[in-house]
């Protein structure tokens, strides 16, 4: 089968190259050609470009990456939307397409104005509730009449999009659930594929790599436990309910450690690691391909999310990296389907972001005795990428039959 995918995130950001090309990549091998139209950022894509031509090099995979345009803001995205939307029609005048595989709300504006002019069908793959995303995490004001008539054209659009797609992908039952109920979405309709990790990357690694792997970056053995934090520290992370969470681990967990892996500098870890001492450590930009040797020095792996609205849809992309390399999560409730982390056996779930929840969290993980491979294995069902591939596979065919 042929199948435009489109993704507004480029292969040569973290994002696309954790959870676009991989999943591309196995279905290539598994009778698909795909057409993959992407935007990339010029700094990531001119020091990106080679590895992701040697990562889809042999397969069934024609890559036509586009230049990301940044300003001036909802121009730019109008403007990228409109090449978007003119290299679709170019592939569809020159080769017979099956369907479109739209990631995201952009992609999927440009999907539909396919369907509409060669009836071709497409998957509107969500990711999340886009544009109430914008509004909660502040990055449009509803006071701001632009803003207010942008939203609601997107949420126009949303509904167009959920009726006029031949499926939907949700990342969690959480957002299906709510879509059901309602938006009044055929449940049948709706896929659920969280973000998946590669079981066969993340997984045990060499004693005697890792213990390099620490001395090169200078993370000392504790007696304690070592908590990690991996990710950005913007728009979405409670880092400071982290710390505060830390403060009240290391009581509970003499001789303990907290461990960033994080992309930027921040002023608040920096500020941290003076009240903390020796006990903070931190780690930036690390590649990829080294992120199971950072996940090998931790005991537990933290995930504070604002709670809203919007985050009813998300599924973070360290959750199954963490539970793939068997390490037990820390994670609020209110976001995706994170509340169900405890009783599945995998780590713990605050209800709240207090001292009292702390608490009652640190003695619960001092009473659980957690099994490495245990954790792998019955995580596996759901967040291993080539069981989702599989699962994309069953919309794939569903769409063509």
């Amino acid at each position: 089968m042929k199948v435009i995918y489109i993704s507004y995130d480029g292969m040569c950001d973290p994002v696309g190259a954790s959870q676009v090309l991989p999943y591309l990549a196995e279905l290539s091998r598994k009778d698909v050609e795909y057409f993959l139209i992407s935007f990339e950022k010029p700094e990531k894509f001119d020091s990106g470009e080679a590895a992701v031509r040697a990562q889809i090099d042999g397969l069934r995979i024609q890559w036509f990456p586009l230049r990301y345009t940044k300003n001036p803001p909802v121009i730019s995205t109008m403007l990228d939307l409109r090449k978007m939307k003119k290299l679709c029609r170019k592939i569809c005048d020159e080769n017979k397409m099956d369907f479109i595989h739209a990631r995201s709300y952009i992609s999927a504006l440009a999907a539909m104005n396919m369907r509409r002019r060669k009836a071709i069908p497409f998957i509107f793959d969500m990711r999340g509730f886009w544009a109430d995303e914008r509004i909660d995490g502040g990055i449009w004001s509803l006071r701001n009449p632009v803003f207010k008539i942008i939203y609601r054209f997107f949420k126009k659009k949303e509904k167009q999009l959920l009726r006029e797609s031949a499926a939907v992908v949700s990342l969690t039952h959480a957002a299906k659930k709510f879509m059901i109920d309602q938006w009044n979405v055929s449940e049948h309709k709706i896929h659920v594929i969280p973000c998946a990790a590669d079981y066969s990357h993340f997984n045990e690694q060499d004693k005697t790599v890792v213990d390099e792997f620490r001395l090169k970056h200078h993370v000392p053995v504790v007696s304690g436990k070592t908590l990690i934090y991996i990710g950005s520290t913007g728009t979405w992370y409670m880092l400071k309910e982290m710390f505060d969470f830390y403060s009240v681990f290391r009581k509970h967990f003499p001789g303990s450690r907290f461990l960033l892996c994080i992309n930027e500098t921040n002023s608040m870890v920096e500020e941290m690691k003076g009240q903390f001492q020796d006990e903070i450590a931190v780690l930036q930009r690390i590649p990829r391909n080294e992120m199971p040797l950072v996940l090998s020095l931790a005991d537990y792996s933290i995930m504070f999310i604002k709670p809203a609205f919007s985050k009813m849809a998300s599924s973070p992309i360290k959750l199954g990296e963490s539970l793939a390399m068997g390490v037990p999560v820390i994670c609020n409730a209110g976001v995706g389907d994170l509340g169900t982390i405890e009783q599945e056996g995998f780590g713990v779930v605050v209800k709240n972001t207090v001292e009292a929840e702390y608490t009652h969290a640190c003695e619960r993980l001092a009473e659980m005795a957690f099994s490495v491979s245990e954790i792998r294995l019955r995580s596996e069902m759901a967040y291993d990428l080539n069981r989702n591939v599989e699962k994309y596979r069953m919309v794939y065919d569903e769409i063509r039959s």
